[in-house]
């Protein structure tokens, strides 16, 4: 396997690298269109995470809307990265070996995550599609993460103006926050981005799906 420590290797953009330096805060939150290229710095940032806590104490979870769309958007590309022997396979209960220590796979569709959470302390949160979870679930995350090394690493595309989330992130403590729009993803060829950009102009989904803005959907 790769040096999960070292991205020097991978194309990542400036702004992906502006977050592995300086995403430090206990929430760390990118928000942004569809395709923007958002998540792939967490494939060399939830290493660097986990290392760094050493196997200490409290949960490491990951957090998505369903099991399976957190394998295949975050498990499954780190695997391709790092190896099969730093990313392990998914257990039958939703557990992981990432980087040698534990963790656990959780689906925000799932009605027994907040149980899954209660009476646990949680040293390390990953999030995907954050703007798909349940309100209530977040709310208990937030009384888990109680250590004084707690982190959360977040990323999800925008809603409308008035959901929760953005609530907590206009509000929001000790916050990184990055926005991505469309064009912060280079790999895209320039004519699949001039079609999208063709295909919203003029509606609201432009906002969002271009843009990465929170737009009401009418």
């Amino acid at each position: 396997a790769s040096n999960p420590n070292c991205e020097d290797d991978y194309m990542l953009t400036e702004k992906q690298r502006q977050y592995i330096k300086n995403a430090d805060r206990r929430w760390n939150v990118k928000v942004g269109a569809v395709r923007s290229g958002k998540t792939y710095a967490d494939y060399f940032m939830i290493p660097k995470r986990i290392l760094k806590g050493g196997g200490g104490e409290g949960l490491i979870i990951l957090i998505g809307y369903t099991g399976a769309t957190l394998e295949r958007n975050i498990i499954e590309p780190m695997r391709q990265i790092w190896g099969g022997q730093a990313v392990g396979p998914v257990t039958s209960d939703g557990s992981v070996r990432l980087f040698g220590s534990e963790a656990k796979l959780l689906g925000a569709s799932s009605s027994s995550r907040a149980a899954a959470l209660q009476g646990s302390s949680v040293r390390y949160c990953y999030g995907d599609e954050v703007t798909t979870w349940n309100e209530q679930d977040f709310r208990m995350l937030q009384s888990r993460l109680d250590r004084t090394d707690s982190v959360f690493d977040g990323t999800c595309n925008p809603s409308f103006p008035s959901h929760w989330f953005k609530r907590f992130l206009d509000t929001a403590q000790n916050l990184y926050l990055q926005h991505y729009t469309l064009d912060d993803n280079p790999a895209l060829p320039e004519a699949f981005r001039e079609n999208l950009k063709r295909e919203y102009a003029g509606t609201v989904f432009y906002n969002g799906y271009i843009l990465g803005q929170w737009a009401a959907a009418e």
